[in-house]
This record gives C-alpha cells, structure tokens and sequence, in this order.
C-alpha cells in the first residue's frame, strides 16, 4: 500500500493553503493525529470539517478520513526522516533506506495510476503492427533502449533511433504497418512532439509512456501508459531515478502482457534468441 505520509510530503506543495495546514499538521503530529476526529483535526490546523473530509477522500478515495488514521497508524513507527530528500548528512545506509521507500512507492503509484485495459491495448496494437518505431530523450531513451532489446528478442521489427528524421522517414514510408511508441516523462519534449504530430497527420497510432497524460503528448496519443513520478518536486533532482525505474516497470509489464498473447510462440523465439547468443559470442 501506498505511504500516505511519504504521499503528503511529496503532494505538499502542490495542496491548496488549507490542504497544506493538515499536511503539515499530520506530520508534525503523526501519533496525535490518529486519536483525532475529524472535527478536532479541523480545530487543530484551523481549517473546515469539510476539508479535513474532502482531504482524507484525496489521499484514500475509498475509505476517506477514517482509512487515512488506520494507515497513519501502520505508519507512524516509520523514522520521519525517510520522507525527506537526500542530504549531504545522510550516511550510505539512510541513502539506501530512502531510495528504497520512494522505489517502492513509485512503484505502487504506478500501479494505481497504470490503466489495465491500456497495457492490454497497447500490447494488441505492437502484435498488430509490423514496425514499432520508438523514441526517448535523455534519461527516457533508456526506457526506449530497454523496449528495443526486450521487443526484439520476441520478433519484433523495432526501430529505435536518436535521429528523428530517420525514424520521420520510417513512419513516412511505412505508415499503414507502423505503430510509434513514445517514451516522455513531462510529456512535452519538442521532438517526440514533432514526431508525434507527424505520425497523427497520416494516422499512425502513437503509444505514449508518460507521468503526465494531461500533456501535450498525452492529447495526440492513442494508447497513454501513466507512470508515477514521486521525485519531481525535489529539489535535489539532477537526473532521473524514480521516474526511469517507474518507466522500466511499466515496459516490463508491456513486455509481459505482450508475451501472455502468444505465450507459447514468443516463448520458443526467447529460447532461440537466447541459443544464438550462447553459440555465437559466449
């Protein structure tokens, strides 16, 4: 289950100002909390009964208020100082205890943002189409180079490249057998944008793997595959951690809905790929 504290030291900023008197209540005073009915939470960070429900829904739609104090209590044993960003203090094993928490709750968010009916879509669309032209900027182009070099083993013709001119050919030359399968985090990437326009101009289908399916991107795609981004409010992000780990997940699950197709077939082309490499360069 998701951490609700580590939830509301991430959301904090972005809560309106009575959002954030409870946040900051909540943990300042985890164990008090717990006790607390909703109108003594409310008297206590000096905001509305009403705010204090509407926000207990934010964190746990199903069970509101009520669910939130039930997981503040499994919580609250957890060191606090977890939920803070890493710093030049933290010694090995607390940098190791922190990106451990933000791995597991990038991972759960993930899952609850993750849309199954997509990754099922978006499976039946790669086994459809002949060519999966992929593109990734940056720290994203892992992601894509992941997608490549699992893809390929199973049969795919996977054409991944950093010249977006020579993948604007492909999607030219072979639009009726192509699929564009775009890897980006914000979502507003100047050239995944231009390729995406390209490929919605002659109606190729256009799979989008991004934290932010309101983007840009988000609007010109088909198939949206939603991964969690728990680190980009930190101020320490000078490159991506959470996020990639939260894009390779989601590519394995593609990967593995995609094998589950043709379970059998793709299995025997893994054994394949696999004996070549083992006769040939091992």
């Amino acid at each position: 289950m998701t951490s609700v504290l580590f939830t509301i030291h991430e959301k904090l900023a972005s809560f309106s100002n009575a959002e954030q008197k409870i946040g900051r209540y909540i943990l300042n005073h985890t164990h008090a909390v717990i006790q607390m009915s909703t109108a003594e939470l409310a008297a206590a960070a000096d905001v509305s009964t009403a705010t204090v429900a509407r926000f207990g829904k934010t964190l746990i739609p199903d069970g509101g208020y009520p669910a939130l104090k039930l997981q503040l209590s499994a919580e609250c044993n957890v060191d606090q100082s977890l939920y803070d960003e890493i710093n030049p203090q933290d010694d090995l094993t607390a940098v190791k205890s922190k990106l451990a928490l933000r791995l597991t709750h990038t991972i759960e968010e993930t899952n609850a943002s993750l849309d199954d009916a997509s990754l099922v879509k978006a499976s039946q669309l790669i086994a459809e189409k002949d060519n999966v032209y992929v593109y990734g900027l940056g720290a994203s182009n892992v992601a894509a180079t992941d997608f490549e070099q699992k893809f390929i083993r199973v049969g795919k013709a996977v054409i991944h490249s950093q010249d977006t001119h020579l993948l604007a050919v492909g999607l030219t030359t072979q639009r009726e057998t192509a699929v564009l399968f775009l890897v980006s985090n914000s979502g507003e990437k100047a050239e995944s944008l231009e390729l995406a326009r390209l490929a919605h101009s002659m109606g190729v289908p256009i799979i989008v793997l991004t934290r932010n399916p309101g983007s840009t991107l988000g609007k010109l795609a088909t198939i949206i595959l939603v991964n969690d981004d728990s680190e980009e409010g930190q101020t320490a992000r000078a490159a991506a951690t959470t996020s990639l780990m939260a894009q390779l997940y989601v590519i394995d699950l593609l990967y593995y809905t995609f094998i589950a197709n043709d379970y059998d077939h793709h299995i025997e082309q893994l054994v394949l790929s696999r004996d070549a490499i083992r006769k040939h360069f091992n």
